[in-house]
């Protein structure tokens, strides 16, 4: 199978890392910054002739502003499509794709790890097995001091600081939208929000939100996201008629509490963040191979994007 990958940033390194630990080689690149390669992949720098090279599944994997005409054109092509979370990051933009996707036969998948870890695995369990009964709410946290995520990077010049390029708390932590909505609900009626930069980092992007709604079994729902903690945390807090349970994404463990006070507590020591990565590059392969659905859809993927682009719209007066 031929690989195309888009960017070549972080993740598109991780990416390909794991594509040649899967015994994928056979990989081509489109970048339009810098060139040359450690693995001396072929590189081309227009979307013409990286299609011409007929790569049978490519992975876009650039800003979230350069996605949409790399998407578009791709879709048009049929090529099987793993696209980094968010997909898009306009309204117009995600009205589009949605609009190709009625024509699109490929597999595409929107590439949302997060749901590839084993604690977030074991809640979805507990949750379809309703082991905490009616839920009546559910906390979804992740923070992290941003100029601690990359140390050897200027954090004032990262894709995450710049505001065209699509960073910001609501695309850049964005799993935490799509784990509510996947393990909990969607919402049903508005979304009540708090959005700002309220620190001294020196970014242009929001650097906190904090979203609340209902879903349909009018279980409460709150999203925390924020580039200002000065430990990394990332947690899940669900709270339930028969017990609640807490998983804990930074120590793998999760922990369910029932009414009797009894607890019960797993802890997944063996795992480590790239096995998340490499079971979504194996999911997506499953796809392609044996042409099923793909776990995570294109069009699934839009449901968080879109929560993302209304309320970011709103905060910075464009859509």
């Amino acid at each position: 199978m031929k690989f195309g990958i888009i960017g070549y940033g972080s993740i598109g390194k991780r990416h390909i890392r794991n594509l040649v630990t899967l015994g994928y080689k056979n990989i081509i690149l489109l970048r339009k910054i810098g060139s040359e390669n450690e693995n001396g992949f072929e590189e081309y720098s227009d979307i013409e002739t990286f299609i011409n090279k007929k790569p049978d599944a490519v992975i876009i994997a650039n800003p979230t502003s350069l996605h949409y005409d790399y998407l578009f054109a791709l879709l048009k092509e049929n090529i099987n499509l793993l696209v980094e979370k968010p997909l898009v990051s306009t309204i117009s933009e995600l009205k589009s794709i949605q609009d190709q996707l009625i024509r699109y036969s490929g597999v595409g998948m929107t590439a949302y790890n997060v749901r590839f870890h084993p604690c977030v695995k074991e809640v979805q369990k507990i949750l379809e097995n309703k082991i905490l009964g009616k839920l009546y709410s559910a906390r979804f946290f992740v923070g992290q001091f941003l100029p601690n995520w990359h140390p050897s990077i200027d954090y004032s010049k990262s894709y995450s600081a710049n505001q065209e390029l699509g960073g910001g708390v609501l695309f850049d932590l964005i799993h935490e939208i799509d784990l509510a909505c996947y393990l909990v609900g969607v919402p049903t009626g508005p979304i009540a929000y708090q959005v700002d930069n309220i620190s001294d980092l020196q970014i242009e992007t929001e650097d906190m939100a904090e979203l609340l709604y209902r879903t349909s079994d009018n279980s409460f729902v709150s999203i925390h996201l924020d580039y200002l903690t000065h430990s990394y945390q990332r947690y899940i807090e669900i709270i339930g008629k028969h017990g609640s349970l807490r998983a804990d994404l930074y120590s793998n463990k999760v922990t369910v509490t029932f009414e009797s006070g009894e607890t019960d507590e797993k802890f997944f020591s063996e795992f480590s963040k790239n096995d998340m990565y490499l079971d979504m590059l194996s999911a997506f392969i499953n796809s392609i191979e044996k042409t099923t659905a793909p776990p995570i859809s294109l069009q699934e993927g839009f449901i968080s994007n879109r929560i993302a682009i209304d309320i970011r719209s709103k905060f910075y007066g464009n859509a």
